[in-house]
């Protein structure tokens, strides 16, 4: 009997163990699962704009200008001109590293990096964070009917592009506060590096001289060239390294490296 309990015992406590050992790698923050089988998040709550918007408030002030936000499956990707007038970079996102073999560890994470905005970008932030609204884009979710995993809402000049994975042919843009709601012919949203802000968020069909709608076909590609101006050959600036590194840990995920093109001016 004595045996028994010893044995009941250390089993007891050996659960309670591995009980504290789950609890303090989610009080971390930290998500451990295997790669195949689970979302791409590991299992921890994705960044979001309720969430992050109030933070990005805090840190550069409700009248900080917007060049763009992207909120994506995992993440919020800002570009925002401040009172000192750079451009400030942040980053939300969760990260994934291999802990051992075939063992992902997932982390939530948050980057920042500033630089001087272009002409284009300080032309294109006609808004202030303080005019976004932190539940605009769940909303919008909702009345077009797209996923939060899998989809990206894209806030530039004061519209809002938005596209989804479950749904590739049904695009839609909105004005910034929501309103306006309505289907969009474009393939993607405007880069703020090169756009000027638009006026209006009406979406136009081109038609054929018939007065039919022709038939299109739009055609994805991403091309980046890299060039640089270092004084040592094969050496790369600091910007083009960083542009490299960023492309090479966005794994082919095409919203990635578009956000790595425009983080990173070589």
């Amino acid at each position: 009997m004595g045996l028994m309990s010893a044995g009941l015992k250390r089993l007891v406590v050996g659960g309670v163990g591995v009980l504290a050992a789950i609890v303090g790698v989610v009080i971390a923050g930290i998500g451990i699962v295997e790669h195949v089988g689970f979302d791409s998040n590991g299992g921890l709550k994705p960044y979001g704009l309720q969430e992050t918007l109030p933070q990005m408030v805090a840190s550069f002030g409700a009248n900080a200008r917007v060049v763009e936000i992207i909120v994506g499956s995992s993440g919020v990707y800002y570009q925002v001109i401040g009172a000192d007038g750079q451009l400030h970079i942040r980053d939300y996102s969760i990260i994934e590293s291999e802990i051992d073999a075939g063992t992902y560890g997932y982390n939530r994470k948050t980057s920042t990096f500033v630089r001087a905005p272009t002409a284009a970008e300080s032309r294109s932030a006609v808004l202030t964070l303080g005019q976004v609204d932190p539940g605009v884009v769940d909303s919008l979710y909702r009345r077009v009917g797209f996923p939060r995993q899998g989809s990206s809402a894209t806030l530039t000049g004061r519209s809002w592009f938005l596209e989804s994975g479950a749904q590739p042919e049904h695009r839609f843009v909105a004005a910034y506060s929501g309103g306006g709601l309505q289907r969009s012919q474009a393939a993607a949203p405007p880069d703020p590096k090169t756009a000027t802000a638009p006026s209006s968020t009406h979406a136009t069909t081109p038609r054929s001289s018939n007065g039919s709608k022709p038939t299109t076909t739009t055609v994805f590609s991403f091309t980046t060239t890299i060039s640089s101006r270092s004084t040592k050959p094969g050496k790369l600036n600091s910007s083009t390294q960083r542009l490299v590194t960023c492309i090479a840990h966005a794994q082919g995920d095409v919203t990635k490296i578009a956000m790595c093109q425009r983080k990173f001016v070589p």
